[in-house]
């Protein structure tokens, strides 16, 4: 009886203990691939570096990245929103003035697989490895960018120092790429955020501020003048040409009543010389024409009777006839046709 116990009992234990020996390899399985699986969350303003063996394998996206029995994988996270960075020196401007000047400079990492491969390839992903570098970069950009300026200028244009630097970071050599290349970064902004110069310098920029403000003062004046100068001599030029006008006008009235005058004794010595008394004569001889013709004689007051006596004499005056009023005709009689007079020549 014991003997049978005994070989029935042998193959349930091996039973057991190969049951046993599954569920060690089992679990030894779900340990290892546990042990070996990659899990990352990468988050939006992030990329996420895939790193087999050493070397870049890919970039992930925002999103999940999972992958079982991968021992030799990892995930590296690298930033790549907007970045500020401000940058302090103590510089010297092309007039041998020094002063310190505070910028800040805006930057971000580029996004694409290429930029990002190289990024971890040259500087890896901790940003403080990347500041170190943009720092030197930008020291450099800011003392090469402030000796092209006086301190005038920069303190007049500082759009212009920020510009010029912006181009020292962002523009290569066809043998040396730019900083900005070098980085694997782009440069958003530079701004001067604080210009700080000697005691003496700030008194000879209140000194050099007064002095333009009574420069521009005189010179408002001196505009003044010179507009009330202009006035004053537009006026008198207006009152010249009117006196000169009104002289011109007294002149040639002057010089028309000689002439006249000059004409009638010119006539009345002519007459004079030939026959004082035929000229008494024909002077009534004429007025009594005038008279007699039957026609109505408008003459000017200021008409020279001796002139216009002599052009009626010589035909060289065209006369124009009034006709007058016809009489009413007596009943029962015969009407007359009125015929107009005629002047005598």
């Amino acid at each position: 009886m014991s003997t049978g116990r005994s070989a029935g009992g042998a193959p349930m234990r091996g039973l057991a203990g190969g049951s046993l020996a599954f569920l060690v390899i089992i679990i030894i399985i779900i340990a290892l691939g546990a042990s070996t699986t990659r899990f990352a969350q990468v988050d939006e303003g992030q990329r996420g570096v895939i790193i087999t063996q050493g070397a870049v394998e890919g970039v992930q996206e925002p999103g999940i990245f999972f992958r079982a029995f991968a021992p030799f994988t990892r995930v590296e996270i690298i930033e790549v929103r907007r970045k500020t960075r401000e940058v302090s020196q103590n510089v010297a401007s092309s007039d041998k003035q020094l002063y310190d000047i505070k910028i800040q400079v805006d930057f971000s990492r580029l996004t694409t697989p290429a930029a990002l491969k190289g990024s971890y390839g040259s500087i890896g992903v901790r940003d403080e490895n990347l500041i170190a570098f943009l720092d030197g970069f930008v020291n450099d950009a800011l003392k090469s960018a402030s000796t092209q300026y006086t301190l005038d200028e920069v303190l007049a244009d500082r759009g212009g120092l920020s510009n010029r630097i912006t181009q020292i970071l962002t523009s290569g050599t066809s043998d040396r790429p730019s900083p900005a290349d070098q980085l694997f970064v782009r440069i958003d902004a530079v701004k001067v955020l604080d210009i700080v110069v000697s005691e003496e310098y700030a008194r000879l920029l209140s000194e050099k501020s007064n002095l333009e403000v009574q420069i521009e003062t005189e010179e408002r004046r001196r505009q003044q003048i010179e507009a009330q100068q202009a006035n004053n001599l537009f006026q008198a030029e207006q009152e010249a040409k009117v006196a000169l006008t009104t002289e011109q006008g007294r002149t040639a009235a002057a010089l028309e009543a000689a002439s006249r005058d000059s004409q009638v004794r010119a006539i009345q010595g002519k007459y004079w010389r030939e026959n004082p008394e035929l000229f008494e004569l024909r002077q009534r001889e004429l007025m009594v024409e005038m008279l007699q013709s039957g026609n109505l004689w408008f003459v000017d007051p200021n008409t020279n009777l001796t002139l216009l006596l002599n052009q009626m004499a010589t035909g060289g005056m065209e006369v124009v006839p009034v006709p007058q009023p016809s009489t009413p005709a007596e009943p029962n009689a015969p009407a007359e046709p009125s015929t107009p007079a005629q002047p005598t020549p």
